[in-house]
C-alpha cells in the first residue's frame, strides 16, 4: 500500500493530541515526523507534550524536531495585549497546554531544526510530501523563505486556520492559529502551493457535545487518553462541547471529499483592529481551497473509526 506522507506542524494543544494519534493509527499515512511550534502552549511545553505523547502511544519511532516559537510573544506585542492572549490560551489549554497528564518522555527531540528537517523531506520526497500544520505557521514560513523551492518540491499543504466566512475566536476577526503569526499566514496563503484550508467555517461546527459519553468507546491507548482529556475538559473549563478543529484538518488529507470546498484567494491582515483576520475573495482559479461546508455526522463517525483502529 502507497502511504501518503506527511509532515504533522503541531503546538500540542488538546485537540493536537487527537489529530496526533489519529495520523499514528492511520494505515493510510506515512507520519515522517512531528515539528513543533509555539502556540497552545510555550515551545518548551509543546516539544515536551508531543514527545511524551509519542512514549504514552508507544510510537518512539517517530522523530520530533523542534521549531520557532509563534511570533506573538513578549517581545512583539504591548504586555496587555500579551496577557489577553495568554489568558484565552490558558483558558482553552491550561498552563501546559494539555488537561491530561502524560509519563514523562522517554525520548528526546532531534537535533536538527523543524526548518531544515521540512525542506530536506520535501526536496527528498518531490511531488509526494503533504505538510499538515495545525498550529501557528511559523514553521512553513520559514521554510519557504530559507527554500523558495518548496513551492515547486510540496505536494500540498492541509492547514487547519483562519475564519473566512464566520467570526474569529480569539478576537471577533481573528481565529488562533493565524493571529499567533500573521504575517507567516499571509506568507503562506499567498505563496502558490495548493493550499486546502480547515478554518472555523467547518471546525467550529464539528464538535463532540459532553452527553455524547460513547463516542470513544474502546480500550486503545488512544482511546483511554482522550476519553480522560475530554472528561478533564468538560470537568474543568464548564465547557459543553469540543471542538474537532485538528482532526478534521487531518481528516481532510485522508477523505477531502466529507468537505465542501471553495477556490479563493486568501490574505490575512497584519495590524490594526482587524489583526490577524483572514480575508477571502472568490476566484475560481484560487491556490486556496477553503472548506465551506462538512458533512459533520460522517466526520466524526469517520474520526472515530481512525482513533479506534
Amino acid at each position: 500500500m502507497n502511504k501518503t506522507k506527511i509532515i504533522l506542524d503541531t503546538d500540542p494543544g488538546n485537540d493536537d493530541l487527537l489529530a496526533i494519534i489519529m495520523a499514528l493509527k492511520s494505515e493510510l499515512l506515512d507520519v515522517r515526523g512531528l515539528t513543533i511550534v509555539g502556540g497552545n502552549a510555550s515551545i518548551e511545553h509543546t516539544t515536551g507534550n508531543a514527545l511524551s505523547l509519542l512514549t504514552y502511544m508507544d510510537r518512539i519511532e517517530v522523530p520530533v524536531y523542534v521549531g520557532d516559537a509563534s511570533a506573538l510573544n513578549e517581545a512583539s506585542t504591548s504586555p496587555e495585549e500579551f496577557e489577553e492572549f495568554k489568558s484565552h490560551r490558558i483558558e482553552i489549554h491550561g498552563e501546559t497546554g494539555l488537561h491530561v497528564s502524560l509519563p514523562n518522555p522517554s525520548i528526546g527531540p532531534q537535533k536538527i531544526h523543524a526548518v531544515e528537517f521540512i525542506i530536506g523531506e520535501a526536496e527528498r520526497h518531490k511531488g509526494e510530501l503533504i505538510l499538515v500544520p495545525v498550529g501557528p505557521l511559523t514553521n512553513i514560513a520559514l521554510a519557504l523563505e530559507k527554500q523558495p523551492s518548496l513551492v515547486d518540491w510540496v505536494k500540498s499543504i492541509n492547514l487547519m486556520g483562519g475564519a473566512v466566512n464566520v467570526p474569529g475566536n480569539v478576537t471577533e476577526y481573528a481565529e488562533f492559529n493565524i493571529y499567533c503569526d500573521p504575517e507567516a499566514a499571509n506568507a503562506v496563503l499567498s505563496s502558490g502551493i495548493d493550499i486546502k484550508m480547515c478554518g472555523l467555517d467547518i471546525t467550529r461546527v464539528t464538535s463532540v457535545k459532553k452527553e455524547e459519553t460513547d463516542w470513544l468507546a474502546g480500550n486503545s491507548a488512544g482511546e483511554k487518553i482522550i476519553r480522560r482529556l475530554l472528561n478533564t475538559v468538560f470537568e474543568t473549563t464548564g465547557r459543553n462541547s469540543f471542538s474537532l478543529h485538528d482532526p478534521i484538518t487531518v481528516l481532510s488529507v485522508l477523505y477531502p471529499e466529507l468537505i465542501d470546498w471553495k477556490e479563493y484567494d486568501v490574505s490575512v491582515i497584519c495590524e490594526g483592529s482587524q489583526f490577524g483576520k483572514t480575508v477571502g475573495t472568490l476566484n475560481p482559479n484560487g491556490s486556496v481551497s477553503v472548506g465551506i461546508g462538512i458533512d459533520e455526522v460522517l466526520a466524526k463517525a469517520k474520526i472515530a473509526e481512525i482513533l479506534s483502529e
